[in-house]
Formats: C-alpha cells, structure tokens, sequence
C-alpha cells in the first residue's frame, strides 16, 4: 500500500522528495519493529528461560505452600496427642512421636522440593539442547 504517514495515497512519481523521504523512513520502522517481533519469536534460549524462572517460581511457591501444611499438620497432631495423652509419661511419649512425625513430614516435604528441582533442571537443559 504507497500511503504516505500523512494518509496521502498519490501517485509515488507525484511525492516531492521530503514526502519521499518521509515516506522511506516510516517504512524502514516499521520493517525494523517487524523485524525485532520475529527476532524475539525466534530466540528460543530466551523463551526457554522465560519458561525456565516461571517454573522455578511454581517450584517454590509449592514449596512454600506444602511447608506451611507440614507445619499446620504436626502441630495440629502435637495438640491431639496431647489432648489424649494426660498422664505426664504418655505426654512425653506423645510429644516424642509427634516430634518424631513432624521430622518425617518435614524431610517428605524437602524430598518432594528436591524432586521438583530436579526435575525443572532437567527440563531446563533438555530445552537448552
């Protein structure tokens, strides 16, 4: 389409040479933004990155996440033992096991984060190959 950027749509041998000129440059932006749009498209160690630091955030704000349920959970549990356990030997004994539980719950969850990591970094470089 020979529009000039001031809407004139005359005959390009009618221009004078400034509105040529003027012409010309509007023309080289905009095959120069065209340009850069499918550059980006086409970086895809860039894209992959992007990707990349968007499933490290979901990685650690599960993580997160599952550490505050693990902590709700043990201490939830700490509570109903010692609810049930009034004798000061069963208190001992309960505060134990639920020391011992909230131990396990806590390393499931840091394997479960590790697992996540491990993952994302082999889809990271599966990307970058």
């Amino acid at each position: 389409m020979n529009t000039s950027p001031q809407g004139s749509s005359r005959d390009p041998g009618s221009l004078s040479t400034d509105e040529l000129r003027t012409q010309i440059q509007h023309t080289r932006d905009e095959l120069g933004e065209t340009v850069e749009a499918l550059a980006a498209k086409a970086d895809v160690k860039s894209r992959a990155k992007e990707t990349a630091a968007g499933l490290k955030d979901q990685v650690s704000l599960k993580a997160t996440h599952a550490k505050e349920q693990v902590t709700a959970t043990a201490a939830a549990m700490g509570d109903t033992i010692r609810d049930k356990a009034p004798h000061p030997h069963r208190q001992h004994q309960a505060a134990h096991a639920a020391h011992g539980s909230n131990t396990k719950l806590l390393a499931g969850a840091g394997a479960g984060v590790a697992a996540a990591l491990v993952l994302l970094m082999v889809v990271r470089h599966r990307r970058c190959r």
